[in-house]
């Protein structure tokens, strides 16, 4: 037998019974039945304050992070503004006399950085590019002969790449 047969004739005696049967109108209200399935479907439960917890977390970080790094720019400025008022001109170092007795390690040094440093570059910058270090490049060989005429490479040409 098919399952989805609508010919009576092709039914039991259990399937006609039951396609007989038909539902009681009396007592099913279908605003009651929608009302209730709506209050069934937005239980309260623990999940529903994820969002809005998530939220409030993720605000407070925010909030956090953003005064943890006005703070540390705060901080950068002042040790640049300090740094700038503290910055002097070099001056020469007088040699001290033989009597002074003073140590080496107590002369002053220079704080000059060297010119291919990235503070020499940031501070060229900062002047211009006419204040960029002068880099001095030394070939330790003599120059390589350069060729006057280099090959061509053609199509079905291969002695040109395997003869140096």
């Amino acid at each position: 037998m098919y399952p989805h047969s609508h010919r009576p004739e092709d039914l039991n005696e259990l399937e006609r019974r039951l396609s007989a049967w038909q539902p009681s109108p009396a007592g099913l209200d279908a605003d009651t039945m929608l009302f209730a399935a709506g209050r069934a479907s937005a239980a309260s439960s623990p999940a529903r304050f994820a969002w809005p917890g998530l939220s409030l977390v993720l605000t407070a970080l925010t909030i956090v992070l953003s005064m943890a790094l006005a703070a540390e720019r705060g901080e950068r400025q002042a040790l640049a503004r300090q740094l700038r008022e503290n910055q002097q001109p070099p001056s020469a170092i007088a040699s001290p006399s033989p009597a002074a007795n003073v140590a080496a390690e107590e002369l002053p040094v220079s704080d000059e950085p060297p010119p291919d440093s990235y503070l020499a570059s940031r501070r060229a910058l900062e002047k211009g590019m006419d204040a960029w270090p002068v880099r001095v490049v030394v070939h330790a060989g003599p120059p390589e002969p350069s060729v006057p005429n280099p090959p061509i490479l053609r199509l079905g040409q291969r002695d040109a790449l395997l003869e140096p």
